[in-house]
Protein backbone atom coordinates (compact mmCIF):
# COMPACT_ATOMS: atom_id res chain seq x y z
CA UNK A 1 0.00 0.00 0.00
CA UNK A 2 2.84 2.40 0.87
CA UNK A 3 4.49 1.62 -2.47
CA UNK A 4 1.35 2.46 -4.39
CA UNK A 5 0.93 5.77 -2.55
CA UNK A 6 4.59 6.61 -3.23
CA UNK A 7 4.23 5.98 -6.96
CA UNK A 8 1.14 8.15 -7.10
CA UNK A 9 2.97 10.98 -5.30
CA UNK A 10 5.93 10.72 -7.64
CA UNK A 11 3.63 10.75 -10.67
CA UNK A 12 1.78 13.81 -9.39
CA UNK A 13 5.10 15.50 -8.75
CA UNK A 14 6.25 14.88 -12.31
CA UNK A 15 3.00 16.16 -13.75
CA UNK A 16 3.17 19.24 -11.56
CA UNK A 17 6.74 19.99 -12.61
CA UNK A 18 5.73 19.72 -16.28
CA UNK A 19 2.95 22.21 -15.74
CA UNK A 20 5.26 24.66 -14.03
CA UNK A 21 7.83 24.58 -16.82
CA UNK A 22 7.43 25.46 -20.47
CA UNK A 23 8.36 22.95 -23.14
CA UNK A 24 11.41 24.26 -24.96
CA UNK A 25 12.23 23.46 -28.59
CA UNK A 26 15.99 23.02 -28.66
CA UNK A 27 16.41 22.45 -32.41
CA UNK A 28 17.96 25.48 -34.10
CA UNK A 29 16.41 26.27 -37.48
CA UNK A 30 18.09 28.50 -40.01
CA UNK A 31 16.05 30.79 -42.22
CA UNK A 32 17.75 30.60 -45.59
CA UNK A 33 17.92 33.95 -47.33
CA UNK A 34 17.37 34.27 -51.09
CA UNK A 35 20.57 33.69 -53.08
CA UNK A 36 22.53 32.95 -49.89
CA UNK A 37 26.07 32.13 -51.12
CA UNK A 38 26.37 29.36 -48.52
CA UNK A 39 23.90 27.36 -50.61
CA UNK A 40 22.92 26.41 -54.15
CA UNK A 41 19.31 25.96 -55.21
CA UNK A 42 17.82 23.53 -57.71
CA UNK A 43 14.60 22.04 -59.04
CA UNK A 44 13.99 19.16 -61.45
CA UNK A 45 11.38 18.80 -64.21
CA UNK A 46 10.65 15.33 -65.58
CA UNK A 47 10.06 15.83 -69.31
CA UNK A 48 11.35 12.43 -70.41
CA UNK A 49 8.43 11.17 -72.50
CA UNK A 50 7.20 7.78 -71.33
CA UNK A 51 9.16 7.95 -68.09
CA UNK A 52 7.77 5.94 -65.18
CA UNK A 53 7.43 7.74 -61.84
CA UNK A 54 10.86 8.40 -60.36
CA UNK A 55 12.40 9.87 -57.25
CA UNK A 56 15.53 11.97 -57.21
CA UNK A 57 18.71 11.40 -55.23
CA UNK A 58 21.48 13.94 -54.72
CA UNK A 59 24.85 12.29 -54.08
CA UNK A 60 22.99 9.12 -53.12
CA UNK A 61 20.67 10.80 -50.61
CA UNK A 62 16.97 10.76 -51.43
CA UNK A 63 15.63 14.25 -52.18
CA UNK A 64 12.06 13.59 -53.35
CA UNK A 65 9.36 11.09 -52.50
CA UNK A 66 5.91 10.96 -50.96
CA UNK A 67 4.00 8.09 -49.43
CA UNK A 68 0.26 7.51 -49.52
CA UNK A 69 -1.76 6.71 -46.40
CA UNK A 70 -1.36 3.05 -47.30
CA UNK A 71 2.44 3.35 -47.45
CA UNK A 72 2.80 3.25 -51.24
CA UNK A 73 5.68 5.36 -52.50
CA UNK A 74 4.82 8.04 -55.04
CA UNK A 75 7.18 9.74 -57.46
CA UNK A 76 7.64 12.47 -60.04
CA UNK A 77 5.77 11.54 -63.22
CA UNK A 78 6.13 12.90 -66.76
CA UNK A 79 5.65 16.69 -66.72
CA UNK A 80 6.08 16.64 -62.94
CA UNK A 81 8.16 19.12 -60.97
CA UNK A 82 10.28 18.67 -57.84
CA UNK A 83 9.91 20.48 -55.58
CA UNK A 84 6.40 21.56 -56.58
CA UNK A 85 7.12 25.08 -55.33
CA UNK A 86 10.39 26.82 -54.62
CA UNK A 87 13.78 25.10 -54.79
CA UNK A 88 15.63 22.29 -53.07
CA UNK A 89 18.76 23.45 -51.25
CA UNK A 90 22.27 22.02 -51.26
CA UNK A 91 25.85 23.14 -50.72
CA UNK A 92 27.77 24.68 -53.64
CA UNK A 93 30.09 22.49 -55.68
CA UNK A 94 30.03 19.28 -57.66
CA UNK A 95 27.05 16.98 -57.17
CA UNK A 96 25.55 13.92 -58.82
CA UNK A 97 21.80 13.83 -59.42
CA UNK A 98 20.25 10.44 -60.03
CA UNK A 99 16.71 9.15 -60.55
CA UNK A 100 15.35 5.79 -59.44
CA UNK A 101 12.05 4.06 -60.07
CA UNK A 102 9.74 3.97 -57.06
CA UNK A 103 9.11 0.96 -54.85
CA UNK A 104 5.70 0.68 -56.53
CA UNK A 105 7.19 0.26 -60.04
CA UNK A 106 6.05 -2.56 -62.31
CA UNK A 107 7.54 -5.09 -62.88
CA UNK A 108 8.72 -5.76 -59.34
CA UNK A 109 12.27 -6.37 -60.58
CA UNK A 110 12.48 -2.69 -61.66
CA UNK A 111 11.70 -1.27 -58.23
CA UNK A 112 14.48 1.03 -57.11
CA UNK A 113 16.22 0.75 -60.48
CA UNK A 114 18.47 3.72 -61.29
CA UNK A 115 17.38 5.14 -64.65
CA UNK A 116 19.29 8.42 -64.72
CA UNK A 117 22.51 9.90 -63.36
CA UNK A 118 24.43 13.03 -64.25
CA UNK A 119 27.00 15.34 -62.60
CA UNK A 120 26.29 19.04 -62.04
CA UNK A 121 28.38 21.88 -60.69
CA UNK A 122 26.32 24.35 -58.67
CA UNK A 123 27.74 27.78 -57.89
CA UNK A 124 27.22 29.61 -54.58
CA UNK A 125 23.90 31.46 -54.34
CA UNK A 126 22.73 30.36 -57.80
CA UNK A 127 19.43 28.81 -58.87
CA UNK A 128 19.15 25.97 -61.39
CA UNK A 129 16.42 24.05 -63.19
CA UNK A 130 17.43 20.57 -64.35
CA UNK A 131 15.23 19.08 -67.08
CA UNK A 132 15.33 15.38 -67.90
CA UNK A 133 14.17 15.03 -71.49
CA UNK A 134 14.06 12.96 -74.63
CA UNK A 135 12.14 9.67 -74.76
CA UNK A 136 12.48 7.10 -71.99
CA UNK A 137 14.35 4.10 -73.40
CA UNK A 138 12.27 1.06 -72.46
CA UNK A 139 15.01 -1.32 -73.63
CA UNK A 140 17.91 0.08 -71.62
CA UNK A 141 15.49 1.50 -69.02
CA UNK A 142 17.26 4.83 -69.05
CA UNK A 143 16.49 8.54 -69.23
CA UNK A 144 19.14 9.42 -71.76
CA UNK A 145 19.30 13.22 -71.84
CA UNK A 146 19.04 16.29 -69.65
CA UNK A 147 19.37 20.05 -69.80
CA UNK A 148 20.21 22.56 -67.10
CA UNK A 149 19.29 26.24 -66.92
CA UNK A 150 20.58 28.86 -64.54
CA UNK A 151 17.55 30.73 -63.23
CA UNK A 152 18.62 34.34 -62.84
CA UNK A 153 17.07 35.72 -59.66
CA UNK A 154 15.21 38.93 -60.45
CA UNK A 155 13.61 41.61 -58.29
CA UNK A 156 9.87 40.95 -58.24
CA UNK A 157 7.19 43.65 -58.39
CA UNK A 158 3.66 43.15 -57.07
CA UNK A 159 2.31 45.18 -59.99
CA UNK A 160 4.05 43.08 -62.65
CA UNK A 161 4.52 39.53 -63.92
CA UNK A 162 7.86 38.45 -65.34
CA UNK A 163 7.92 35.63 -67.84
CA UNK A 164 10.47 33.69 -69.84
CA UNK A 165 9.94 31.03 -72.47
CA UNK A 166 11.71 27.65 -72.58
CA UNK A 167 11.73 25.50 -75.72
CA UNK A 168 11.73 21.92 -74.35
CA UNK A 169 10.00 20.29 -77.34
CA UNK A 170 12.34 17.53 -78.55
CA UNK A 171 13.00 17.97 -82.28
CA UNK A 172 11.49 21.46 -82.24
CA UNK A 173 12.27 24.19 -84.75
CA UNK A 174 13.16 27.64 -83.45
CA UNK A 175 9.94 29.20 -82.18
CA UNK A 176 8.34 32.48 -81.11
CA UNK A 177 5.98 33.04 -78.17
CA UNK A 178 2.97 35.26 -78.84
CA UNK A 179 0.52 36.66 -76.28
CA UNK A 180 -2.97 37.79 -77.33
CA UNK A 181 -5.24 40.03 -75.28
CA UNK A 182 -8.29 41.92 -76.49
CA UNK A 183 -7.58 40.94 -80.08
CA UNK A 184 -4.06 42.41 -79.99
CA UNK A 185 -1.09 40.04 -80.34
CA UNK A 186 2.36 40.78 -78.91
CA UNK A 187 5.49 38.76 -79.62
CA UNK A 188 7.17 38.10 -76.26
CA UNK A 189 10.02 35.74 -77.19
CA UNK A 190 11.71 35.37 -80.56
CA UNK A 191 13.64 32.58 -82.28
CA UNK A 192 14.11 30.38 -79.21
CA UNK A 193 15.98 27.18 -80.13
CA UNK A 194 15.40 23.78 -78.53
CA UNK A 195 17.02 23.57 -75.11
CA UNK A 196 17.17 27.34 -74.69
CA UNK A 197 15.21 29.95 -72.75
CA UNK A 198 14.52 33.59 -73.30
CA UNK A 199 15.41 36.12 -70.60
CA UNK A 200 12.82 37.13 -68.03
CA UNK A 201 10.85 40.16 -69.18
CA UNK A 202 7.87 42.08 -67.83
CA UNK A 203 4.78 40.83 -69.66
CA UNK A 204 2.08 43.01 -71.21
CA UNK A 205 -1.36 43.01 -69.52
CA UNK A 206 -0.29 41.51 -66.17
CA UNK A 207 -3.06 39.80 -64.23
CA UNK A 208 -5.33 39.68 -67.31
CA UNK A 209 -6.71 36.62 -69.10
CA UNK A 210 -4.33 36.07 -72.01
CA UNK A 211 -4.14 33.51 -74.79
CA UNK A 212 -0.68 32.22 -75.77
CA UNK A 213 0.52 30.59 -78.95
CA UNK A 214 3.87 29.29 -80.14
CA UNK A 215 4.78 29.67 -83.79
CA UNK A 216 7.55 28.40 -86.02
CA UNK A 217 10.01 31.31 -86.29
CA UNK A 218 10.73 30.55 -89.95
CA UNK A 219 7.21 29.87 -91.26
CA UNK A 220 4.84 31.46 -88.75
CA UNK A 221 2.87 28.21 -88.45
CA UNK A 222 1.31 27.58 -85.02
CA UNK A 223 3.14 24.79 -83.19
CA UNK A 224 1.06 24.85 -79.98
CA UNK A 225 -1.28 27.14 -78.09
CA UNK A 226 -3.33 27.67 -74.97
CA UNK A 227 -6.80 27.80 -76.51
CA UNK A 228 -8.24 28.85 -73.14
CA UNK A 229 -7.14 32.17 -71.69
CA UNK A 230 -5.05 31.89 -68.53
CA UNK A 231 -4.39 34.44 -65.82
CA UNK A 232 -0.97 34.58 -64.21
CA UNK A 233 -0.42 36.05 -60.75
CA UNK A 234 1.20 39.46 -60.25
CA UNK A 235 4.38 39.54 -58.21
CA UNK A 236 5.73 36.30 -59.70
CA UNK A 237 8.25 35.18 -62.32
CA UNK A 238 6.91 32.38 -64.52
CA UNK A 239 8.49 29.96 -66.99
CA UNK A 240 6.21 29.16 -69.95
CA UNK A 241 7.43 26.13 -71.84
CA UNK A 242 6.79 23.99 -74.88
CA UNK A 243 7.12 20.22 -74.35
CA UNK A 244 6.57 17.00 -76.30
CA UNK A 245 8.37 15.06 -79.02
CA UNK A 246 8.24 16.08 -82.69
CA UNK A 247 6.60 13.41 -84.87
CA UNK A 248 5.35 11.44 -81.85
CA UNK A 249 1.54 11.24 -81.72
CA UNK A 250 1.64 10.09 -78.10
CA UNK A 251 3.56 13.19 -77.01
CA UNK A 252 2.39 16.04 -79.26
CA UNK A 253 3.50 19.63 -78.59
CA UNK A 254 1.89 21.06 -75.47
CA UNK A 255 2.23 24.38 -73.68
CA UNK A 256 2.49 24.61 -69.90
CA UNK A 257 4.09 26.78 -67.21
CA UNK A 258 5.60 26.69 -63.74
CA UNK A 259 6.23 29.51 -61.26
CA UNK A 260 9.97 30.08 -60.99
CA UNK A 261 10.08 32.80 -58.34
CA UNK A 262 7.32 34.17 -56.13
Amino acid sequence: MKRIIYLIVVSIGLLTSCKKQELVETTVYEKIQPADPKYSFFKVVNLSAGSPAVNYFLDGTKSSGLYSTTGVEGGVVFNGLFPSTGYAVTTPGNHTLSAKLTTAAVPVADRGLEVFTSPYNMAPGKYYTIVTGGVYNTTSKKIESSLVFEDTKIALDTSKIFIRFANLYTGSPNVDLIQTFGGVSTKIATNVAFGKTSDFASMPNPGKANVYSITNSATGAVVASFTTAITLVKGTAVTLYLRGVAGNATYPPAFTFWTTFY
